[in-house]
């Protein structure tokens, strides 16, 4: 009787050290699930050179009588109000919009804060030789924008990189942030986990995907000699309506075309090692 009893004592205290000791078992990695939309129009946020103001008019009728007009002043001042503000209260203005396409979070297996994802959109060129670039890196909550939210980018908003031998650095005075690639769309500045619904765009650099909007930049800088531009034709001196060449938008469209040319990655820094969470073929998109 006093044998069993210690037997039963002595398995009591194994089983509790055991439990004490137990060496804890590795969480499971999250997983992201997702969906690709190729079919989606977004305005060039971010840039105002590529806006213009919502007038009773055609921009045409406000700036054909030149500079010094009345007619100009008041372009001018809709301008500055809707497309140069910067304040998500008065930039109302009409963007152009470009070709983009959508990666769009369906749900994730746990919780993923924004501000662990890394973004990477890798690029790797044959041509003159094998190398491998980031166009961009940076996190979510950096590379946030709601649509008709602020123009204003956060502190720490990462500047793009090159594409191989592709530098979008000389393509702009704007051309360095990030929002000239894309953006990520949270649905809310208030939300901080990765969640169904929120999509990261990718604009696609197509010639005739975005146009020049008449802007008092362009039109003060390429005015003929008489301070009037035509409304119509190409004239050198106003490229309005022409394609968007003096500064950078989107991927570049090889990264579209070449397989293997071009790669997404959302990265998970919480973890030690940093998981991959999504690694997108851009050519698949």
């Amino acid at each position: 009787m006093i044998g069993t009893i210690l037997l039963v004592a002595i398995t009591i205290v194994l089983l509790v050290l055991i439990y004490l000791i137990r060496f804890p078992l590795p969480n499971t990695p999250p997983q992201v699930y997702y969906t690709g939309v190729t079919d989606s129009k977004y305005p060039a946020w971010g840039d105002p050179t590529d806006c213009f103001a919502n007038l009773a008019n055609n921009w045409s009728y406000y700036v054909s009588g030149g500079t010094d007009s009345a007619l100009w002043n008041t372009y001018v001042k809709a301008w500055d109000t809707q497309c140069d503000n910067g304040d998500a209260s008065k930039d109302n203005g009409t963007y152009d919009r470009m070709n983009a396409t959508r990666i769009i979070i369906e749900g994730t297996s746990q919780t993923i804060p924004l501000s662990a994802v890394e973004f990477n959109f890798i690029c790797t060129n044959t041509t003159p030789k094998v190398e491998t670039t980031e166009l961009v890196s940076g996190y979510l909550d950096d590379m946030e924008w709601v649509p008709g939210g602020s123009q204003n980018l956060s502190a720490d908003a990462p500047k793009l990189g090159t594409c191989g031998g592709f530098n979008p650095e000389g393509s702009g005075a704007n051309s360095v942030y990030y929002n000239r690639l894309g953006f990520f769309d949270p649905l809310s500045t208030s939300t901080t986990v990765l969640s169904a619904g929120q999509s990261l765009v990718i604009y696609i650099d197509t010639p005739d995907s975005i146009f020049e909007a008449p802007n008092p930049i362009d039109i003060q800088g390429r005015a003929g000699t008489n301070n009037a531009c035509p409304a119509t034709g190409n004239n050198s001196t106003c490229p309005w309506g022409e394609p968007d060449t003096d500064d950078y938008h989107g991927a570049p469209l090889w990264c579209f075309t070449v397989p293997g040319a071009c790669t997404l990655q959302f990265v998970d820094t919480a973890w030690t090692p940093s998981i991959v969470l999504l690694t997108i073929p851009v050519y698949d998109l």
